[in-house]
């Protein structure tokens, strides 16, 4: 197995990891409270909601435009990944985390990465090497999700 390039960003959200996982798996008001229309997560099978998928489930992602077709690899309360693929290339796991904070007591360090690996990583890993990569349009949608959880949580209060 070649190399993996891992990134991520997180942030602390002072909701519970349930709290903060109920917002971000409720994907039909994504588009109440994340002002990019191109953020977009659905089951492939129609019917199928986000809390019932399962490994191997399809899914249809559209994430600032870039649309992919990836399978859930991970639906669990602590985390939820899927798995995409770059024509046979390479492949990525994009990761989202309900980690209770350990800097802030029933809070919440959401953390949100991918991990990439395959022939295209291998490849092109002299070049990525201490490279810093544009995580705006994650930052951006964490501070959304935490704006959504901490006012989810505020209304449970």
């Amino acid at each position: 197995m070649g190399p993996t390039l891992s990134v991520s960003t997180k942030i602390e959200i002072q909701a519970s990891p349930a709290v903060v996982r109920a917002a971000f798996m409720n994907w039909p008001r994504y588009s109440q409270w994340h002002p990019n229309p191109n953020w977009n997560l659905q089951a492939a099978e129609k019917d199928k909601q986000p809390l019932d998928l399962k490994e191997g489930d399809a899914l249809n992602v559209s994430m600032d435009g870039k649309a992919h077709s990836p399978v859930v690899v991970e639906n669990s309360a602590a985390a939820f990944k899927w798995k995409g693929s770059l024509f046979g290339l390479g492949s990525g796991v994009h990761q989202f985390h309900f980690k209770p904070s350990e800097e802030n007591p029933g809070a919440t360090t959401f953390v949100q990465g991918e991990d990439f690996e395959g022939v295209v990583i291998t490849l092109s890993s002299p070049w990525w090497k201490g490279r810093t990569f544009d995580m705006s349009p994650w930052d951006k949608f964490n501070a959304c999700l935490k704006a959504e959880a901490e006012k989810n949580a505020s209304a449970a209060n």
